[in-house]
């Protein structure tokens, strides 16, 4: 497989820097032709250091666009380099990379390339879901991978034909939209600079998958930019550190759009016709399914119940720990409203965020300050 690096860069001259010497700091076996893609800037450092960049893995290109295209068009652009490569791990300059990635994205595209399912690969891992900003935890296998149904810009790897058939899709999809019942409300926000709102509908749409790592293989650093006014440490992921050349590429579990698990309708006996899946309380619902699983209190027959006792979420209902947190309701029957006191409230939020040990930060943050001022 021909496989090429390309980063994306712009007028941001330290987050150049840091993403190449992270991807110089990789571990290769084999030569990796390396594409700079700058659009146009007044940035002249920009220019001068993607020239002197010293890549002793193999050939390096630079692509100096004589005109600014934008972040959108920039990035789709770059996807014309798969003409020539078979695939492409595409970087923009505020991603670094674990020194195992490159092994990482080669092995994938090895095993998922000629996968209609898949539409791509991701470097990065989710610990957080970012519609919302609520830890995610994707529950886990022997496998060091999982299916999600969402594209990636944090580091990402698009292979000749899945790209181009999301290409081919993009050109008739490609104008604004507006809040739909089968999208996140978060991608519809999203500003017109984006491209990764119209990769995402692509997957929702035609029920494709990114592939995703439980350890990720990429970081967010969130330099200010075209969609970062500031820095906004919650993009910061959890990366592999060292050596590793071998991984197990067999994914079970997948999630969909709203970082929902899909197993749940195995677990449920539920179809996924009939049944929300809304543990993160983004779906709401509006598809009017019968059966909804949330932890809103909704005025709804419950059918079972399940507690927050075990993490992720998920082992609640494989192991049927009963409780009052998380409702399977009937929509089509009326109920009495569940309890909505505080103390429910604060049970979600320990489990979510642990505030026992924000309790316990913050006591002994009190105590630091009492004893300098003694």
């Amino acid at each position: 497989m021909n496989i090429g690096i390309c980063v994306i860069a712009y007028n941001r001259i330290i987050s150049l820097k840091r993403v190449l010497s992270s991807v110089a700091n990789g571990y290769y076996d084999e030569k990796v032709t390396l594409i700079i893609s700058i659009d146009k800037s007044e940035c002249k450092e920009v220019y001068k250091f993607a020239d002197s960049f010293n890549w002793k893995h193999g050939e390096k290109r630079i692509i100096k666009h004589p005109v600014n295209l934008g972040l959108r068009t920039h990035v789709l652009k770059c996807g014309d380099l798969l003409n020539e490569f078979d695939a492409l791990i595409v970087l923009e300059d505020d991603v670094s990379v674990a020194p195992s990635f490159y092994f990482y994205a080669r092995q994938c595209v090895e095993k998922f390339y000629n996968d209609d399912n898949v539409a791509g690969i991701s470097l990065y891992g989710f610990s957080y879901n970012y519609h919302n900003q609520m830890p995610f935890h994707p529950i886990q296998t022997d496998s060091d991978v999982y299916f999600m149904q969402c594209a990636q810009s944090w580091g990402e790897v698009w292979m000749k034909h899945s790209w181009f058939r999301f290409k081919e899709w993009y050109a008739d999809n490609n104008s604004e939209f507006g809040y739909l019942p089968h999208l996140p409300h978060t991608i519809c926000d999203w500003p017109q600079s984006s491209w990764l709102k119209y990769h995402t509908k692509y997957c929702i749409e035609n029920n494709k998958y990114f592939v995703y790592p439980y350890v990720s293989l990429s970081t967010n650093n969130s330099d200010p930019g075209v969609h970062y006014k500031n820095r906004n440490t919650i993009t910061h992921a959890f990366m592999l550190y060292g050596y590793k050349d071998k991984f197990n590429l067999n994914p079970q579990i997948k999630y969909d759009c709203f970082f929902e698990s899909e197993l749940i309708y195995d677990l449920l006996g539920i179809s996924k016709n009939e049944l929300c899946i809304d543990f993160y309380g983004e779906k709401c619902n509006r598809k009017k399914k019968r059966y909804w699983l949330t932890m809103s209190c909704l005025p709804y027959k419950i059918i079972c119940s399940y507690d927050l006792s075990q993490r992720p979420y998920e082992w609640n209902i494989i192991n049927n720990i009963k409780g009052n947190v998380i409702f399977l309701y009937d929509t089509k029957e009326c109920g009495k409203t569940t309890n909505r006191g505080v103390h429910r409230i604060i049970n979600i939020f320990k489990y979510l965020y642990g505030l026992y040990g924000l309790k316990n930060i913050l006591k002994k943050q009190l105590h630091t300050m009492i004893q300098k001022k003694k």
